[in-house]
């Protein structure tokens, strides 16, 4: 028999552990490919949206791509510590280092090889699917099916190299070691799982910390603690699984009257050496999983709100702003406008008004509105008007995660101070200057004297039925052609249909990450799971002679399997939660409600998993145990 041949019959009765990591593989390849045949479809080379939307995905190929390094790294180092057993037996029979290093390579690039091919092969029959998905929501024209060549030549040649070269490193790393050391490997005793008090205590005050400082932090300072919240969190969880998980085991252990309970002995006895040996790998899952979470539940919480902010920020149908130039370019462009809503039949009414800037006495320049053409806006969107007399002033202060920072203004080169009188927390204007916007007397107004600068804002109001995205873009057309400086013009329902279709564009490439996210962490547990299966099959064998029934077996072996399935993954949700909540208070978004979404669909495709592979790992106890 050749080392070919012996590799090969290695990997097909070994298929069922190696099953995961070839699915995880193929499900990376497929990801990847998609995402190519989408970058490079002929009518994605365009300019303009499609463009953005390339770029995303192009983005989203280097994610997959890197993060296929890892796992496959991962993946073939946690395969040789798992073989050590079987590579004594081959070298007890004779065979070399050298012979043993080409096994497994020759392993590592057939499933390698297979991954491949099946990922093409998925990717080719769901890649119409893809496209027409994407297309739909992104709100792009169809795109057509095409011979996606050149996808398919950068997804053979990157991952060919990928995988040929962490299938040469890993078979670097098959160390001489003496059979004697290889034979025993699985049988050697493990020290007792020791921790720290120390590391224990600094778990939890890091952990503690990073959440009570992500509750407390408000608006813009959750910019500022992201990054050390990050960081706490991150080394509080490594030391939650190395140090205090198993330092509150061994806490459950010396209470005689919970761990002498029913099957508690064995539960307990077990748990602290799987939180030991699982630590890491409960780490990266938690890690991974709280990224994927956070990155689904904060984009569909955006995306929920954009009408809302958009509907607050902008209350007029159609806006005109003005920033320089003359009252005849004001006009030409206004003609425009009222061309392209009469010729669609939109009815309207229009309002004109100025915004005017002064520099200040004590720091940044002082936008300012006279009263009666603030009450002319407020009444067309039917906002209660003001009344100022003298030296008063009303403010417009629409941001609700920080407090207005002044109350008195005074204006520079004059002696005129205004004194605040009245908060408005709603807009009348598109965001024309940074707020506050002064509202003043008409007569104060004009005692101010020549602005540093001027904007005139024309606002059409209509039916909401009349406010329509494909107005907003014809009319945005026509002043594209015309002079493109000294003004800018807004719709809100067409600003509402871009910037839904930049969220819909990144939920998309996010999901499918997230899904290969999920997919590899379950490759993870799986893989676990199955290299302690003969460990697990012997000593269940014992204790069956020891008069262990079926139902404890699989009380005792269900606790275990979820502890490998469901640690990780609250400890994801808790973060996650946390994380959100804070995003919460930056940006005032109901990102919570759209977390526990994704929670659930995190939690239920997790539970199924676990009942999946609980089934086949408990067939395989119990055959073991001489149960069937």
């Amino acid at each position: 028999m050749t080392l070919r041949q012996f590799a090969l019959r290695n990997v097909s009765g070994n298929k069922w552990t190696y099953a995961a990591f070839f699915l995880s593989s193929t499900f990376s390849v497929m990801i990847f490919f998609m995402y190519a045949v989408f970058i490079f479809h002929p009518a994605i080379k365009n300019s303009g949206f499609n463009g953005s939307a390339a770029q995303a995905m192009t983005v989203a190929e280097y994610i997959v791509y890197v993060f296929s390094i890892f796992f496959v790294l991962y993946s073939g180092s946690a395969f040789l510590k798992s073989r050590k057993r079987e590579f004594g037996v081959l070298i007890m029979h004779g065979m070399t280092y050298n012979q043993l290093r080409q096994i497994v390579f020759i392993e590592n690039m057939v499933i390698s090889f297979g991954s491949i091919v099946a990922g093409l092969a998925a990717g080719m029959l769901f890649a119409k699917l893809f496209m027409m998905i994407g297309a739909d929501v992104m709100h792009m024209s169809p795109l057509p099916y095409y011979m996606p060549g050149t996808a398919i030549l950068l997804t053979l040649s990157a991952f060919v190299l990928l995988f040929l070269v962490i299938s040469a490193f890993t078979a670097v790393f098959v160390r001489a070691s003496k059979p004697i050391d290889l034979l025993k490997s699985n049988a050697k005793p493990k020290p007792e799982p020791k921790s720290s008090v120390f590391l224990s205590i600094t778990a939890f005050c890091l952990l503690l910390g990073g959440y009570i400082i992500s509750f407390q932090v408000k608006g813009p300072t959750v910019v500022f603690a992201l990054l050390p919240v990050t960081v706490l969190t991150i080394i509080g969880t490594y030391f939650l699984y190395t140090q205090l998980s198993v330092f509150a085991i061994r806490r459950l252990r010396s209470n005689r009257s919970v761990f002498l309970r029913k099957t508690n002995v064995l539960v307990l006895s077990d748990m602290a050496y799987r939180m030991k040996d699982n630590a890491r790998m409960f780490f990266l899952v938690t890690i991974v999983t709280t990224v994927a979470i956070c990155a689904m539940g904060g984009l569909m919480g955006f995306l929920e709100t954009i009408h809302k902010q958009i509907t607050a920020a902008y209350p007029f149908a159609y806006n005109y702003i003005q920033t320089s130039g003359d009252a005849g370019q004001a006009a030409y462009h206004t003609k425009i406008i009222e061309q392209v809503l009469k010729k669609r039949g939109v009815r309207y009414d229009k309002w004109s008004v100025h915004v005017a800037s002064f520099d200040s006495i004590n720091g940044p320049s002082l936008t300012f509105i006279n009263l009666s053409e603030y009450n002319k806006l407020a009444k067309a969107l039917d906002y209660p008007v003001l009344s100022l007399q003298g030296n008063e002033a009303a403010t417009i202060w629409t941001t609700k995660n920080r407090p207005l920072p002044e109350h008195e203004w005074s204006v520079k080169g004059t002696s005129i101070t205004f004194n605040l009188k009245q908060t408005v927390g709603k807009a009348v204007t598109p965001p024309m200057a940074d707020e506050p916007l002064l509202i003043v007397a008409d007569r104060m107004y004009d005692s101010l004297g020549n602005p540093k600068k001027e904007q005139l804002l024309i606002a059409y109001d209509t039916d909401s039925a009349d406010s329509t995205a494909d107005t907003g873009e014809a009319i945005a057309g026509q002043l594209g052609s015309a002079e493109p400086s000294g003004f800018w013009f807004a719709s809100p329902a067409y600003l509402e249909q871009q910037m839904k279709r930049t969220y819909n564009l990144l939920l998309f490439v996010g999901l499918f990450v997230s899904c290969l996210f999920f997919v590899a962490t379950g490759s993870f547990l799986y893989f676990r799971l199955f290299t302690d299966l003969n460990d697990d099959k012997q000593k269940y064998r014992s204790l069956s002679k020891l008069g262990l029934t079926v139902k404890e077996l699989e009380k005792v072996a269900t606790l275990q399997i979820a502890l490998l399935f469901f640690v990780p993954l609250a400890v994801a949700l808790i973060h996650s939660s946390v994380a959100l909540y804070a995003l919460h208070n930056l940006f005032h978004s109901p990102v919570v409600h759209s977390a526990i979404t994704v929670s659930i669909v995190f939690l239920a495709a997790q539970i199924l998993y676990f009942l999946l592979i609980r089934a086949r790992y408990l067939e395989h106890l119990k055959h073991s145990a001489g149960f069937n």
